[in-house]
């Protein structure tokens, strides 16, 4: 191993698992709302994995604070309480909690307290397959929020009084924490990110792992970056440029990556992407050894580029563009065609925001009628434009509105499910055994065969 990479040894490593964490929960900007939807589909168009995440319109949508909460915090009590991953997770007062996260005591109780109500209100509505620590494919479906919280002063499932923050961890958030494969993570480097930047260390971090195992480079596509971040996805060169700019720069100042190159590239969907081109530096070969040989070291003086010297290689103009690709549409799509030409929309352009943006023109379709009167009623078709390339903040109304008619719709779905499921009661409860509770205890059922088959009934 090099000098450079052994002065760069990570002095505190976080193991995280890799089931959940590579999917987005938390909006990273500080203001607006995203809409974190993501679907999936195989060759023979079925539908693969589904990922979504409604909110709690009391407290809003999970932000920068509520994902350094669940990054560095949570995370990094669920590491140390060990596996099996109990139900109760005591996690420290708000204060300690707060010192931990850099903040001011007393002045930031609230927001912490809020950040973990965000949190603890996300709604994740998913299917989607994982490789367990046993090598074998699992199967996850979730239709449930990931844990609760319990504050100081506040009566435990056990009946005694909390004396700090605990989380009560749900059954399938904890059986995924439980079977799935963990990587590691530079945790102090994570600490000095900010939220943007590191998420994208955490996304990339899969890449990089494998491309030093396998001694070649990590590559990312960009709009699988911006769909798994989540960011805003641009069509233009100029403002992808100067967006990825911002999120590589803290990494090629640490060394995590040598060079980052771009290819322009056309999607079979019929839309331009790019894929980035990355070389693990000294950095990310150093978290590679200190993860193999199972321990950290002290870590020496950091050498660190001249970020005046750092080798960027964005191409400048735009690479040459490529020929149009032909695009076909579905009928849902010409359905929504029509949609926005009602608008006053172009078909050329409604064509192209469909096939590059179909979830964010959907939205902004539905949400329109949400929209008081004002300046963009004058000028629909330019407004709307804008609003679907710039990926405008939804109505409250809508969002409500829309989360209402989901949840009357799984309620349904799942109803039907329950009452065709031959393991569980009416209400969708299991009575099983395991080891923890060998005189039996409830579950809630997942409804799937391979996933009960684990469990033995009492």
């Amino acid at each position: 191993m090099s000098e450079q990479s052994l002065e760069q040894l990570p002095r505190d490593i976080i193991r995280v698992e890799t089931a959940l964490s590579r999917f987005p929960v938390h909006r990273l900007s500080k203001k607006g709302n995203v809409l974190i939807e993501i679907r999936n589909k195989n060759p023979n168009g079925e539908l693969k994995t589904k990922w979504e995440v409604t909110y709690n319109s009391k407290f809003g949508q999970p932000g920068p604070l509520a994902y350094k909460l669940d990054t560095l915090i949570i995370n990094r009590r669920i590491e140390e309480a060990g596996k099996p991953v109990p139900r109760i997770v005591r996690l420290g007062s708000l204060n300690e909690i707060g010192e931990e996260l850099g903040l001011a005591k007393t002045r930031d109780t609230d927001r912490i307290r809020k950040a973990l109500r965000q949190n603890a209100g996300a709604f994740i509505a998913a299917k989607f397959s994982y490789k367990g620590t046993d090598k074998e494919e699992s199967f996850a479906e979730i239709e449930d929020t990931r844990y609760g919280i319990i504050y100081t002063g506040e009566k435990l499932p056990n009946g005694e009084k909390a004396d700090a923050v605990y989380l009560i961890l749900h059954d399938i958030f904890r059986e995924i924490l439980n079977n799935a494969p963990t990587r590691p993570l530079d945790y102090d480097y994570m600490r000095e990110l900010p939220p943007a930047a590191q998420r994208f260390y955490e996304l990339l971090s899969y890449q990089i792992y494998a491309a030093i195992k396998r001694k070649t480079v990590g590559k990312m596509l960009y709009s699988e970056l911006c769909r798994y971040a989540p960011q805003t996805r641009y069509e233009d060169w100029d403002h992808i440029k100067k967006q990825m700019y911002k999120l590589h720069k803290p990494h090629l100042e640490s060394g995590y990556i040598e060079k980052v190159t771009f290819e322009e590239t056309w999607r079979e969907e019929g839309f331009r992407d790019w894929t980035m081109i990355y070389v693990p530096g000294a950095k990310a070969r150093g978290e590679h050894f200190a993860a193999h040989i199972g321990k950290t070291l002290p870590r020496a003086k950091v050498v660190r580029p001249d970020p005046h010297q750092l080798p960027l290689d964005l191409p400048d103009p735009a690479p040459k563009h490529l020929p149009q690709v032909s695009l076909s549409f579905a009928q849902d799509e010409e359905d929504m065609v029509t949609k926005l030409h009602s608008f006053g929309v172009s078909e050329k352009k409604a064509r192209e925001l469909i096939k590059t943006r179909r979830e964010a023109t959907e939205a902004q379709i539905a949400a329109y009628p949400y929209r008081g009167e004002g300046k963009h009623r004058k000028n629909a078709a330019g407004w709307l434009i804008a609003a679907i390339e710039g990926n405008y903040t939804l109505p409250v109304a809508y969002l409500e509105e829309r989360e209402r008619k989901q949840q009357a719709t799984k309620a349904r779905e799942g109803k039907s499910t329950t009452e065709s499921c031959p393991l569980c009661d009416a209400n969708g409860w299991r009575r099983i055994r395991t080891p923890e509770h060998p005189n039996g205890a409830m579950k809630r059922c997942s409804h799937d065969s391979q996933t009960e088959a684990k469990y033995a009934d009492t």
